[in-house]
């Protein structure tokens, strides 16, 4: 049986991000939950570029990996579109990169929102 679902805002609507470059959320203690599922949105670029959204964890928020699970690792839900990407939580902390890649005058604007589901005592 699932745990209960808590509200999340990993980015909020409309975050926007200029330049190649890593971007990455605060870290989040998520000891008592055992997923986060979000649904990410990206728009078009204004330039030519890339984007990547990966799930990470970690145990002392210095070393970063990817979380296991569904579309956590350099994920694109393409121009104007969402998906959803499930993460297994199994560290202490947790938090999405956004990873932009072009050249000259690039940016992007996306949002992740979803829910982080309870672990059940």
């Amino acid at each position: 049986m699932a745990g209960e679902l808590v509200p999340l805002v990993m980015l909020p609507r409309y975050s926007s991000y200029n330049g190649a470059g890593d971007f990455t959320t605060i870290g989040m203690e998520v000891t008592d939950y055992t997923s986060a599922i979000l649904n990410i949105w990206r728009g078009p670029f204004n330039g030519s570029g890339t984007v990547a959204f990966s799930c990470e964890e970690s145990t002392d928020q210095t070393n970063w990996t990817t979380c296991s699970g569904t579309n956590v690792a350099g994920y694109d839900p393409g121009q104007n579109n969402e998906g959803q990407a499930v993460a297994t939580l199994k560290k202490r902390w947790f938090r999405v990169k956004a990873a932009v890649a072009g050249t000259g005058a690039i940016g992007v604007t996306c949002w992740a929102i979803g829910f982080l589901e309870q672990r059940e005592a």
